[in-house]
């Protein structure tokens, strides 16, 4: 079944890495051993998609807005090995793994709207006529090399993936597919003691790279990995379940224009330029960083964590943008309404743009630099 979140994301979430407060989530763990899962997408005249990924995380489709508008669908998510027939308008979705992740998400449009999306979202539906049982791995929030091992070698043997395997298989004598007591003592302890030191490698999650003008864009391989286990593992820590860039795209900060740090202890100023070239949405979100890396959203008096062009309350300039005052402290009169409430420390900005345009995919539009400016009392 999809567990729906029927309620937006605020400070104390803390389940997944950089969670938006754009829209609502219903998360399902498919087990395709068995035979097909049916997926229902109902008719909603919102933005809405539902991602479905392999246990390695690559996303294999993005089924929503983009792909059937308005008017549903009916899916059959089959695993790598299936082979049958299928009912009559029921589309077929090959998942590269038995295991795989459906995250749906569904566009609140402010406060008032939150019913009205939490009614869309109840209405997917799944059924696996031939019965499952989805991958329950309990892993540790912080687990050892023994409790890793075990969790890697786990999903493999049940993925059904054949280049999956064949790919561990060149890592067999670093450990992979083998279990924990055989390994040699040395060989313990180096997985031990690497551990660490590989989360602290791969802290810079989806602010890592080169930026332009202080802002960072995303690979043109978001999402769709391949043997890029170097990003898969930088966005799973920094920003798990990104959507491929066709569906979304995420650009981040942590520096201004001129290369100096975002921190809260002094005033920033984003301008967001006017007519943004959007499909669906867009929103600028702020996070302080865990000290593993993880991003999540900063307490303020207003819970307000990200703004946007649903944000009712924002003043725009006569050309349509909007200048945004970003501070830890609350701005005194009008200028609160263009408030994005930062942390008193270091923070990262993340716009995201759902269902971008050519302009933002190719790159010849570009954010404007944040910029410093004078604190508002």
């Amino acid at each position: 079944a999809i567990v729906p979140r029927l309620t937006l994301a605020d400070a104390t979430t803390r389940e997944v890495t950089t969670p938006n407060n754009d829209t609502l989530y219903g998360s399902a763990w498919l087990d395709l051993s068995q035979g097909p899962v049916f997926f229902s997408i109902p008719a909603l005249k919102r933005y809405h998609s539902a991602a479905l990924m392999s246990i390695t995380s690559d996303v294999i489709a993005v089924l929503g807005t983009r792909t059937v508008g308005a008017t549903g669908g009916r899916y059959a998510i089959v695993g790598p090995n299936w082979r049958g027939d299928l009912p009559a308008g029921v589309e077929m979705v090959r998942s590269q793994s038995n295991d795989a992740w459906l995250l749906v998400r569904v566009v609140v449009n402010g406060e008032e709207d939150l019913a009205a999306a939490a009614d869309g979202l109840t209405r997917y539906t799944l059924s696996a006529v031939a019965g499952d049982t989805p991958l329950d791995l309990k892993v540790p929030a912080k687990p050892n090399g023994k409790a890793f091992l075990a969790t890697v070698n786990a999903a493999i043997e049940r993925s059904g993936d054949t280049l999956l395997a064949n790919r561990a298989a060149q890592f067999a004598d670093q450990g992979l597919g083998k279990s924990w007591e055989t390994l040699a003592p040395e060989q313990q302890k180096l997985w031990n003691d690497s551990l660490p030191a590989l989360i602290h490698e791969l802290r810079g999650g989806l602010t890592a790279g080169d930026g332009v003008d202080g802002w960072v864009y995303p690979p043109f391989n978001m999402a769709l990995y391949g043997e890029d286990d170097d990003l898969r593992a930088r966005v799973a820590l920094g920003g798990l379940a990104a959507l491929p860039r066709i569906e979304a795209i995420y650009v981040s900060a942590t520096k201004d224009g001129e290369g100096r740090p975002l921190n809260g202890a002094k005033s920033w100023r984003v301008k967001m330029p006017g007519n943004l070239p959007v499909g669906a949405f867009w929103s600028l979100t702020m996070y302080e960083q865990a000290p593993d890396g993880r991003l999540f959203f900063v307490p303020n008096d207003l819970n307000r964590f990200a703004v946007g062009d649903r944000s009712q309350h924002l003043r725009p300039e006569r050309d349509g943008s909007i200048e945004l005052f970003v501070q830890h402290g609350k701005p005194s009169g009008e200028r609160v309404v263009n408030w994005l409430p930062a942390p008193k420390g270091k923070f990262v900005l993340m716009f995201r743009a759902y269902l971008p345009g050519a302009p933002l995919l190719d790159g010849s539009l570009r954010l404007p630099p944040v910029t410093e400016g004078e604190m508002i009392p």
